[in-house]
This record gives structure tokens, sequence and C-alpha cells, in this order.
């Protein structure tokens, strides 16, 4: 049985090679022909002189740990990965698909050339080269393949779970988040300075919560609290919406009544993935804002019930909202409490009760999921997961609408709630780009 080894070599042992390879680059750029060249490709370049120019910073943050003390050798035609004593061998099929030879991507948009439909599933891995941290493969396809070390670290041999986002997240009940409730921002400065805006999102991602203080109560003011972090997730409420206790609309919201937790917008297919919250005004009483960790609570949930747990990630619940003089009627349908496909962590809690619209089933599970959305429900209303909070002008609430529950207790007088839905990808955009986390 051939086998071909390679130990660890220091990247810094082959800084005279690499000034060597980015003079020939020179040369080489002169001598090609950018016009024979396929739309979209670019001249084959040595990696030491394309990285700096074509691989983006968050790339290489995201892609880069350290190699040191790993070795790679190629048995029975599939690359193995050695490190502290242990193999992993890599997938052929996975290994030839994400080349990152410039024929195969395109380093400036950071997309694949290559056609999967192309790829030969019994492709196997007839030589290879280390040189520093790149990996050069000849594969059974005649292509000859370029990896880096640190994407294979990062990628094959990095522990996952728990995941960068549930290590910075911190769970709280009411007594803890008392104890360590997160600084408000001020508004004049959160405008202009970058690192405010990255304490609202830490903020936001640790504890599903932030404030920024001293904000105009006004709706152009309010929304350039909103748009700092990302735009605005349009619905059929609007860019933005102003809860008074008319009845403008069909919904409970509009009224001075007590709101239990809930979440926004689980009618959606994609539900809001944060809510900006600014009272703008209220001459009564009581209005407190209510928030629930409900990841906290299904923690609580899957240590007491583990069974009523597991069937609210399983069971299919559907939502409607429906307001016939408006002509609306949407449907959302999922799990209460949604995992993630990757590490089997809650990624998302869908839990509106008054919107809740399950089908008839004859199946024991129904049984089952309603005595388990009863007890998530009774825990999400117990005082010692419930923060209370009196919004007032001024004072702008940030809520990532996938953790932190709310709600509000009855008021009189007129009160009124400024509001603004924000998508989740594009916050999860700012963690990566600006915390530069890989989430």
């Amino acid at each position: 049985m051939a086998k071909i080894l390679f130990s660890a070599v220091s990247l810094r042992s082959s800084l005279p090679c690499l000034r060597r390879l980015h003079c020939m680059s020179k040369v080489l750029r002169r001598d090609v022909d950018s016009n024979t060249l396929p739309v979209g490709m670019t001249p084959w370049l040595p990696m030491a002189t394309r990285i700096p120019h074509q691989r983006c910073d968050s790339y290489r943050r995201l892609h880069t740990t350290p190699t040191v003390g790993i070795d790679v050798m190629l048995k029975d035609k599939q690359l193995v990965l050695v490190h502290d004593g242990k193999s992993t061998a890599i997938n052929n099929i996975w290994l030839r698909d994400n080349c990152r030879c410039d024929v195969c991507y395109n380093h400036t948009t950071k997309q694949k050339n290559f056609d999967v439909t192309k790829l030969d599933l019994n492709v196997t891995a007839e030589g290879l080269q280390r040189e520093g941290s790149e990996l050069h493969i000849d594969w059974s396809d005649g292509h000859k393949s370029i990896h880096s070390l640190d994407f294979l670290n990062t990628q094959c041999l990095t522990d996952k779970t728990p995941s960068e986002r549930r290590k910075l997240t911190k769970l709280w009940d009411t007594d803890t988040m008392t104890k360590c409730m997160p600084e408000a921002v001020d508004f004049t400065q959160y405008l202009k300075d970058d690192e405010l805006l990255k304490m609202v999102l830490k903020n936001l991602l640790r504890y599903g919560i932030a404030f920024v203080k001293n904000v105009p109560p006004t709706i152009e003011d309010t929304k350039n609290v909103a748009e700092r972090i990302s735009f605005i997730k349009e619905t059929f409420w609007g860019k933005h919406w102003l809860l008074t206790s008319d009845l403008k609309w069909a919904d409970r919201a509009f009224t001075n009544e007590r709101f239990n937790c809930h979440n926004d917008t689980t009618y959606l297919s994609e539900p809001a993935g944060a809510v900006i919250f600014h009272c703008v005004g209220h001459d009564g009483e009581g209005g407190m804002t209510l928030l629930v960790d409900a990841f906290n609570v299904a923690e609580k949930l899957k240590t007491k019930h583990p069974g009523y747990y597991d069937i609210l990630t399983k069971f299919p619940v559907r939502h409607d909202k429906i307001i016939p003089d408006r002509k609306i009627h949407s449907v959302g349908e999922g799990h209460v409490l949604q995992l993630c496909p990757a590490t089997g962590e809650l990624r998302r809690v869908r839990h509106e009760p008054t919107s809740v619209c399950t089908r008839h089933s004859e199946s024991k599970d129904l049984g089952l999921f309603y005595h388990a959305l009863s007890t998530f429900t009774k825990e999400m209303s117990s005082p010692e997961n419930v923060l209370q909070l009196k919004l007032k002008p001024g004072l702008v609430c940030v809520v990532d609408n996938w953790r932190v529950l709310h709600g509000r207790t009855s008021f009189t007088g007129k009160r009124q709630m400024l509001g603004i839905y924000l998508p989740r990808d594009e916050i999860d955009s700012r963690y990566r780009t600006l915390l530069n986390l890989d989430i």
C-alpha cells in the first residue's frame, strides 16, 4: 500500500521560495493574453501572490487556523489529514468540488466556476504535493487542484460543536438579566462610531437584546437606528408600524389589553430576524414591556421534559394571519423549536399561540404536542423568566425575534409604540463581517 507522507512545514521557512514565485508572477502577467481566457476566469498566478490581492480579509479570517502539527498523506487514493494522533480521511468528491485553483474558483466573486454536473463521482486522488500551507493534488480526471491546508483544517478538523454562536450566547432569566443589563449606547455616537455599532451587535448576539439611548422620538430617527444595522424588512405592515389602542388594524396588538410574550411575524415563511421598539409617547399607566429569553426556557424544558422538547422540534405548526378588510391571509409553517441542521443546536423559536392553526390529526403526537406547548407557554409566563421594562421616549430596544419573546401589560391612556423589522440574513452578515464571527 503506497503512502506519501509529508511532515508539517513552517510557512516562514518557505518565504525565500515565495519571493522567487512573486518575481515569476510578474513575468507571467506580461506574457498571458487575458483575452484568450474564458469569461470570468483570470490568469493563473502563484497562490503566494494571488491571496493578498484577490481574497478578501473575511475569507482569511474565517478560514485561517494554525496548521502546525498537521501531516498529510495519500492512502488508498484518498487524502488523509493526521493531527494529534488522529487520522481523518477526506471525501474525494467533496475535495474535488472544493478546489480553489483559478479554473474552478473565481477569487474575485468568491464563487465556483466548477460545474457540479461534470463532477466524476468516482474521482480518486493520484498524486500529492505540499508547498508550505498549500496542497497540490493530481486527480484521476486529469485535473490538478490547489487546497489551502488552513481551509481544510477549519472545515475538516475543527470541532464546531458547540458553534461559535452558541459559545457567545448568554442565557438569562429575570434575576441574571437584572444584574447584567446591556449598556445602552448613545444615539449620536452610534450613528458614526463603528465600535458602538459592534457593541449593539455583540449585545444582540449575547443576550438577544440591545439598547440605544437619546434617540429623538421620531419615525426618521428610529429608522436611522435600524438602518445602521441593516436594511428594513418591509411587510404588509409597511416599513414601520405605530401601535396604538385604536384597532386601526384587526389585531390584538392594537388594543390596550395585556399581550403575553410571543414572536412577531410567525405567520411569515421567514419571520423577522429582529424587532426595533421605540415608545414615542404614553400619557397613562401600565404598558410595561415584557421580555423572555426563550432559548433559556427551552433549555429548562429540555432538562425537565425531554419528550416535550423533542416533540416541539418535530411537530409541524401552522400560523395564520387573517385581516379580511385588507385582503390579507398570510401563512407561516414550521416547528416551535427549530434546530440547526448542522449542529442540532436550537436556532429559532416560533411561538405565538394566538395564531396557531394546527391541522387535526389522529396521531397520538397531537395530544403530546399540546401538552408540550402548554408546558412551554406556562414556563414562558413564569415571573422568574419574564423581564419587565418601562420603555420611554428616547430609548430604543432591539430584540432578536428568533430568540427573545416580547409582550406587554395592559395600559391606560394613549400609548404609541413604533416598530420596525429587520431581516435575519442581514444581521448574521453583520456578525460575520463586523464581529469576524464564523456563524
